[in-house]
């Protein structure tokens, strides 16, 4: 997805849509998962997101009226650095009006509700739609029976507002005036933050470990200039130093426990290249007394 615009939040990337990626959606979401290079739950579309919303858009997108982002988003989980999922659509209906008021909406698959997701998306999106100077306001309707939007809606800065344009909805304002730039989010919504973070972090140290564990391996087999003997060690001892110095910096004692691992890891490294230098030496040795 070279040169594409995305949206990234602590959790989250953000993609807008384009004419291909909703013929895609709507004729075959393998290929879809390969242009947003995640993966396409069995159970997808979220609600209000299904195919004939998808016809109306993709004519709106045929048309070529509307800037990039001025329509739906794709909303991206990224679980780890080899996995991203897709879990929900969000977006706006076109451009502002006369009066500078943009509205927008989302939706999340059920499976995915309830932790901070929409919050993330939908705070991010107003973010980057008030670049433009045209935006007045945001607004958005929702259902009195859709609290958790409505709390959600709230948080952000919306201010409820009578009756909405559509049939039974309620309206809900945001001013420009309004908008936080740092994210508001529920206390589970940042307990969810902090865990995923967290966990991002533990995958990372361990990642790390296994790799300098692989490179130890291999430069083991692939060594035999005893000259490389010192840099060896100093490489040993300078990893295990960093990894040191980091784990002091976190709180989290099971990432300290994963960074240790690392600096023991380093230390083995360089112990284990030093002998196998002392091997070859000993074999040269012999290898000559024989001679």
């Amino acid at each position: 997805m070279k040169d594409q615009l995305t949206l990234q939040t602590p959790r989250l990337e953000l993609i807008p849509a384009n004419a291909d990626m909703l013929n895609c959606e709507i004729q075959e979401q393998k290929q879809l998962g390969q242009l947003l290079e995640a993966e396409i739950p069995a159970n997808w579309p979220p609600e209000g997101y299904g195919c004939e919303t998808l016809k109306r858009l993709l004519t709106k997108y045929e048309a070529s009226k509307f800037k990039t982002g001025y329509l739906n988003w794709y909303i991206i989980l990224n679980q780890s650095s080899t996995h991203r999922q897709l879990i929900g659509e969000a977006g706006f209906k076109g451009e502002p009006t006369s009066e500078g008021r943009m509205e927008i909406d989302y939706s999340i698959l059920a499976h995915y509700q309830h932790h901070g997701y929409a919050m993330e998306a939908v705070h991010s999106l107003i973010g980057w739609i008030l670049q433009d100077q045209d935006v007045k306001e945001i607004i958005a309707q929702t259902y009195p029976e859709s609290i958790a939007a409505q709390k959600l809606l709230v948080k952000i800065g919306f201010s409820a507002s009578g009756k909405g344009m559509e049939q039974g909805t309620i309206l809900f304002v945001l001013p420009r005036e309004d908008y936080k730039t740092e994210l508001p989010v529920t206390t589970e919504g940042e307990k969810n933050v902090k865990e995923d973070l967290k966990a991002n972090s533990r995958k990372a140290a361990e990642s790390f470990g296994d790799m300098l564990a692989a490179f130890g391996s291999a430069v083991s087999e692939i060594f035999n200039d005893p000259s490389l003997k010192e840099k060896a060690k100093e490489f040993g001892k300078s990893v295990s130093s960093s990894a040191e110095a980091v784990t002091n910096r976190f709180k989290d004692e099971e990432i300290k426990v994963k960074f240790k691992e690392v600096g023991d890891a380093a230390q083995i490294f360089g112990k284990n290249v030093s002998n196998i230098f002392k091997d070859d030496k000993k074999e040269s040795k012999t290898t000559d007394a024989e001679d």
